[in-house]
């Protein structure tokens, strides 16, 4: 019997349950809000604190905890860099749960997730530059394959 560990299950399997909790986070840092059912948004809720509570200070040891939720970099430079110093001075209570009723076709109690503070996420996508050498590399190719055509279309006219 484990005392004092809360762990919620959704009747998907562990592996699939992983995964949900970890695309809701990725899904509420990205969007701000969430919907969803009341028990997920309590398992989001809970997460989502633990989180932002570990990126108000960058040490390794909080690096490598949001590293096993978010294995993607990009997610932990905006956790520490926007909203750690965002919630800085915040004791607790990041999240909050907002009950907007049942769900019509299965009955089931949905809430929306948000910020409790404003916290503002600039997500600047910026696209890939294409470097001198994969321009080259192409440009040769084409030239290659240029050439290769002329041949081909040379053959058939001395045939014909």
């Amino acid at each position: 019997m484990k005392h004092q560990v809360k762990n919620t299950k959704f009747h998907s399997g562990v592996d699939s349950n992983q995964m949900i909790v970890r695309k809701l986070m990725k899904n509420f840092l990205r969007r701000s809000t969430v919907v969803t059912t009341h028990l997920k948004g309590k398992v989001l809720k809970m997460n989502i604190d633990r989180i932002v509570s570990k990126s108000r200070t960058f040490t390794q040891s909080n690096k490598n905890v949001l590293l096993k939720y978010f294995p993607e970099p990009e997610y932990i430079k905006v956790l520490f860099e926007q909203v750690g110093p965002a919630v800085k001075d915040i004791a607790g209570g990041y999240v909050r749960i907002i009950k907007l009723g049942i769900r019509e076709n299965d009955g089931a109690s949905m809430v929306r997730v948000e910020w409790a503070h404003p916290v503002v996420i600039d997500w600047e996508q910026k696209p890939k530059a294409k470097t001198k050498a994969k321009i080259a590399a192409k440009n040769v190719i084409e030239t290659v394959k240029n050439a290769e055509v002329k041949k081909l279309k040379a053959k058939k006219v001395v045939k014909a």
